[in-house]
């Protein structure tokens, strides 16, 4: 079968046929890319790094030779995608072009006779995998529109999924038994009955042969425009310590302990770090202009990451402007090919990363009452910072923005001082910081009749039981520990579902 996105028609011999050596030389031209699958619910694409060089840049490119580089990042894959095209125009009739994808050949070099294009498609995971009963199955071979309980527990590369499906068994009980291959369009959501939806998106790569210089990646999404891929440069917060291409380091972490009564809630940082923690604020910490041909900033983002930003060109004749983030080019390109403002260089880009909480603490059993088993609970919060460089002639003036305010207006860096690390109770924690410490069920931690322990100090289930027939003789009711628990039972555990999911 042939792509005819990427056969040309001045390929093909006079006769109509190909012999088999010259099929086995077309056969990068007629590969059809397969479908990435994603291990995440949505697909994100991150640009690491953009250059656009022409001759002036790279002594290996002829004149009339431009090189367009993309270094792309797709959602969590450690191993992000580089693609390389190069054109040839010297021949302005009969301009070549040559695509590589990680080093490998997507259109080996030849004459560009009408528009290339090329798709490199992707599918990510859907919600509610694994979650009992989250969805509903009618088959399409069984007879009537019968919908029964449904738990997807894999999806498949090619986009079916397998199910465990719950079906009546004629005495008022359910049978469970595995579909292994089932279509999304079998499947809705449970709760919402609305059909599944199966995440999908593109990245395009689009070669105009009146223009081949102005070779540009579109992300094409499901019902969304296409939107270019260079409106998504984004670097990662803190910065990877061995390299953009490497796997990224840990990231920034606090961590609470807390007690078995739940009174006292211990930190591993103080207040002013948990504060900036918790907030990101972005702060100056210097602005240089070595010389009239750079400028740099650096800033610090949260308690635990620094950044250094660099703009820079080679002569101030050259109309390519390098954007370094961290010491490794971001964007090395002129303003056309970013699509800047009319007589501006702008570029904008992201600072992103996640912040993660961490609780250590005691389980409960599903009456609310601890147990002696620890848990853990992680918080995960993901946050961006929306980064703009521009200038128009001079780059000493040129200015940085973040989150919409200039550089200048910033708050500065404050140096860390030694404090003593946090140690408050849950109500101070709320009122100061406004966390909320999260509670873990542990659902087969003994509970009931089983959770009493005979000998033991009040509480539990026979010792509540104990006090409602004998209390009359004793002392009038009092509203102990225990019966606080039980009263926020129900609190507890819905807090803990939030906090697992």
């Amino acid at each position: 079968d042939l792509d005819p996105s990427s056969t040309l028609l001045e390929d093909i011999p006079a006769n109509g046929l190909w012999s088999l050596q010259h099929c086995v030389q077309m056969a990068p031209k007629m590969r059809k890319l397969l479908t990435t699958n994603i291990e995440d619910v949505e697909v994100d694409f991150r640009v690491l790094r953009f250059s656009c060089h022409d001759s002036s840049m790279l002594s290996s490119l002829g004149k009339h030779c431009k090189e367009m580089r993309w270094l792309i990042a797709v959602s969590h894959d450690p191993t992000p995608i580089d693609i390389c095209v190069t054109v040839d125009k010297r021949v302005m009739a009969s301009p070549e072009i040559s695509v590589q994808c990680n080093s490998k050949l997507v259109y080996p070099k030849a004459k560009l006779a009408k528009d290339f294009t090329w798709r490199m498609p992707f599918r990510g995971l859907i919600q509610g995998i694994h979650v009992t009963d989250y969805f509903e199955i009618r088959s399409e071979y069984m007879l009537g529109d019968f919908w029964f309980p449904a738990t997807i527990n894999l999806q498949r590369a090619d986009g079916t999924f397998q199910v465990t499906v719950k079906i009546p068994d004629g005495s008022g009980k359910f049978r469970t038994t595995d579909f292994p291959v089932v279509r999304a369009e079998s499947l809705r959501e449970a709760q919402t009955k609305l059909p599944v939806a199966v995440p999908s998106c593109a990245l395009v790569l689009s070669v105009p042969v009146a223009n081949p210089l102005h070779a540009t990646i579109n992300v094409a999404r499901d019902g969304v425009a296409s939107e270019m891929i260079t409106h998504f440069f984004n670097r990662p917060t803190p910065s990877p310590p061995n390299g953009i291409e490497k796997p990224p380091g840990a990231d920034p972490k606090v961590s609470f302990n807390i007690s078995k009564d739940r009174k006292t809630i211990t930190a591993d940082v103080g207040y002013a770090t948990l504060e900036h923690f918790l907030s990101g604020q972005v702060r100056t910490v210097s602005r240089d202009c070595p010389t009239k041909l750079n400028k740099i900033w650096c800033v610090q983002i949260g308690p635990y990451a620094k950044h250094t930003i660099e703009l820079k060109k080679d002569s101030m004749k050259s109309k390519i402007v390098t954007l370094s983030v961290d010491g490794e080019a971001l964007c090395e390109a002129a303003a056309e090919d970013i699509e800047s403002r009319e007589d501006w260089w702008e570029c904008s880009f992201r600072l992103s990363g996640q912040r993660i909480l961490e609780w250590n603490l005691y389980k409960n059993n599903v009456d609310g009452v601890p147990t002696d088993t620890k848990g853990q609970v992680v918080q995960r919060t993901v946050f961006a910072h929306q980064c703009s460089v521009s200038f128009v002639d001079n780059i000493n003036e040129a200015t940085l923005h973040i989150d919409d305010v200039e550089y200048k207006y910033l708050p500065d860096f404050v140096e860390p001082r030694a404090e003593e690390s946090l140690n408050l109770s849950p109500e101070g924690l709320m009122g100061s910081f406004g966390l909320m410490a999260p509670y873990q069920i542990d659902p087969d931690a003994p509970a009931g009749l089983r959770s009493v322990k005979f000998g033991g100090v009040g509480g539990g289930l026979l010792g509540g039981l104990c006090s409602g027939l004998f209390g009359c003789c004793a002392s009038p009711p009092a509203v102990t520990d225990s019966l606080l628990a039980t009263t926020e039972h129900a609190m507890i555990i819905e807090h803990a579902k939030i906090a697992e999911h």
